[in-house]
C-alpha cells in the first residue's frame, strides 16, 4: 500500500516520504495513529504545502538559533550554587539549569539541547562550554561559584 508519512517513523522512513508498506500495517497502525495517509493526488498536493510550510518554519527557527548563539558568543555566565568545603556541589548543574541561568542573565532563550555537555557540572570552577545548533557554533564560559 502506498502511503505518505506525516511523521518520522522508525524503520519505515522520514516525514513527507512516499513509501510502500504492508496494507495491514498501514490500516491498523500508521493511519489510525496519524503517522501516515494514503497517497492519492489530493493528499500529495496537501503534503507538498505542508512540506513547504515545515521548511519555512525550520529555516526561521535555524535563523533564530543562529542569532541567539552569535549573541552569546564568548559571554560569561555566573551561576551560584550550594557546595561543601571541598568545592563539590550538592546538586549537579545540567543543561536545563545552565540554560535557565543564561536566560536569567542575558534574557535570551537558549534551548538546553544546544549545549554540548557530557555530564552535569558538579564542582565549583570555570567551564568552557560549546553551543551548537545546525551550522551555528559558539562557546560560552560558565563560572560556578559558592552560594554566599
Amino acid at each position: 500500500m502506498k502511503i505518505v508519512l506525516l511523521d518520522d517513523v522508525a524503520k519505515v522512513g522520514k516525514r513527507f516520504e512516499i513509501k510502500n508498506v504492508a496494507s495491514g500495517y498501514a490500516r491498523n497502525f500508521l493511519i489510525p495513529k496519524g503517522s501516515a495517509a494514503l497517497a492519492n493526488p489530493a493528499i500529495l498536493k496537501r503534503v507538498e504545502l505542508m512540506k513547504h510550510k515545515y521548511e519555512v518554519e525550520l529555516n526561521k527557527r535555524r535563523a533564530e538559533a543562529s542569532q541567539v548563539i552569535n549573541q552569546l558568543a564568548d559571554s560569561i555566565i555566573v551561576i551560584e550554587a550550594k557546595a561543601n568545603e571541598q568545592g563539590h556541589l550538592f546538586e549537579g548543574l545540567d543543561r536545563a539549569a545552565i540554560a535557565a541561568a543564561v536566560k536569567r542573565e542575558t534574557k535570551l532563550d537558549l534551548n538546553p539541547e544546544w549545549l554540548q555537555l557530557e555530564r552535569p557540572l558538579k564542582a565549583i570552577g570555570d567551564y568552557d562550554l560549546a553551543i551548537a545548533q545546525g551550522d551555528s557554533q559558539s562557546r560560552i564560559k560558565v563560572r560556578v561559584q559558592t552560594l554566599l
